[in-house]
């Protein structure tokens, strides 16, 4: 692949964490917690990616030594499988944004804040990270420099991640107490439409 065609590639991947992102920006969340998720997600996205590429390409081996070539139909299976566990953690978080605001227990201890801190923020880096997964798998019979993909697509994912938290931020302050609501909101109508579109 060339180096347009990775960095389209990552700049694609990274599309639904810019809008995920966005809504879990619109709380209070301090620059040092941005830019260490932000790291936290380009990360997931290369572990992703080339966990899917080797087993893509050990498979496509395996495929080649009994002759047969069914390589698409397990791909869409693992890309369907890895969307609709994408939109279940989406949905799940946005859900508890919304319990969080409801129950008002202050901005100094939002949702998003938790939501981007130890095992919550794993399991939304492993959330966001899904179609990584999937791309490597569909990438594991193409030539691929795998150093120059990670180096792009780890500098594509943090620099979106950073803009969409920063940007999520700023409309954060417009919108005011409720802003976790409306995130929490976003989250699951996302959620849906991409399980809707994974099933």
């Amino acid at each position: 692949m060339s180096s347009l065609e990775v960095f389209i590639l990552s700049v694609a991947l990274g599309t639904d964490l810019f809008s995920v992102a966005i809504p879990i920006g619109m709380n209070k969340i301090r620059w040092r917690v941005i830019v260490w998720a932000s790291f936290v997600f380009a990360v997931f996205h290369i572990v992703m990616i080339l966990t899917g590429y080797h087993f893509g390409h050990w498979l496509g081996t395996l495929v080649e030594h009994i002759e047969t070539y069914h390589v698409a139909t397990p791909s869409l299976v693992i890309q369907n499988w890895a969307s609709a566990f994408g939109a279940v953690v989406l949905m799940g978080l946005g859900a508890y944004m919304i319990k969080e605001n409801i129950a008002g227990q202050g901005a100094a201890k939002t949702a998003s804040g938790r939501i981007l801190k130890g095992w919550a923020l794993l399991l939304l880096g492993v959330g966001v990270s899904m179609d990584a997964l999937a791309a490597g798998f569909s990438m594991g019979m193409m030539d691929v420099d795998l150093i120059k993909l990670s180096g792009m697509l780890g500098t594509v994912i943090f620099s979106i991640a950073v803009l969409g938290l920063s940007l999520g931020r700023r409309i954060g302050r417009y919108v005011g107490s409720r802003a976790e609501l409306a995130g929490g909101t976003v989250l699951i109508g996302l959620g849906l439409h991409v399980l809707y579109h994974a099933l």
